[in-house]
């Protein structure tokens, strides 16, 4: 995330810092998007749209949860809370993240820069003899369990890209005072080339998986509704409704 400042936990160094409990909303509410882990769909389908986007520097495929309809605007940042029943994994471990900030192998860093850092009531990350806190090590394990899972999203991703199944998509804002926003760079999932796939392909996805995270993908479009009505909900120019047209 852009703004952080990171920095590879040692003892010496942070042996008294405390992070403050809860959602650091300030590194938060700059995100149009956060990525999503292969486990986490199910789960991110019942509040967020879940699409693909392109990585500018790599142009491969990433999997992510939209928080809003512009790049650097999070909607579900709302009156000082997180207006959704599913915190994504890629905030919930803010301010701690997989790094090598010397350019060696990744290690646990800290974003020096949040706003977390001693606030109270606050975790501390180790105890009076120097030993990693509960805390500590919770946040380590968090951070290896979501690059396994960073590791099936690339699979999945693999997989659909392979049996042609991503289209480009373009989401159209409809406001209120009659003017049109269109949305580009976002892709899902074509349902014509999902149907008329063949037995053995579909079967495979199956057996992998994926079938089940494919039509949650494709379902999870219809949180675009609740997007709209945290945009209306910060007062901003008022959408009265949204479309989705897929480029087949």
């Amino acid at each position: 995330m852009s703004g952080a400042t990171l920095a590879a936990i040692r003892r010496e160094r942070h042996a008294s810092l405390t992070i403050g409990q809860g959602t650091d909303l300030a590194a938060a509410s700059g995100l149009g998007h956060v990525p999503l882990g292969f486990s986490e769909i199910p789960l991110a389908l019942c509040d967020y749209p879940i699409v693909l986007i392109k990585d500018g520097a790599t142009g491969q495929f990433r999997l992510v949860a939209l928080l809003g309809f512009t790049a650097n605007r999070n909607l579900y940042v709302l009156g000082g809370n997180w207006a959704a029943t599913y915190l994504p994994l890629n905030v919930l471990r803010l301010p701690f993240y997989l790094g090598a900030p010397e350019g060696g192998e990744p290690e646990l860093c800290i974003d020096e820069a949040s706003s977390l850092i001693g606030a109270t009531p606050g975790h501390a990350l180790f105890d009076s003899n120097g030993t990693e806190t509960p805390f500590l090590t919770g946040r380590r394990a968090l951070l290896q369990t979501m690059r396994t899972d960073a590791e099936k999203t690339a699979a999945f991703i693999s997989a659909i890209t392979a049996a042609r199944l991503v289209t480009p998509m373009t989401i159209t804002l409809h406001h209120a005072d009659q003017h049109q926003q269109d949305i580009e760079g976002a892709y899902t999932i074509d349902p014509l080339a999902l149907e008329t796939l063949d037995d053995v392909a579909l079967l495979r996805l199956h057996r992998d998986g994926h079938l089940g995270a494919i039509h949650a993908v494709m379902h999870s479009l219809g949180q675009l509704t609740r997007l709209e009505q945290l945009h209306n909900a910060h007062g901003e120019r008022p959408i009265s409704r949204s479309a989705v047209q897929l480029h087949l």
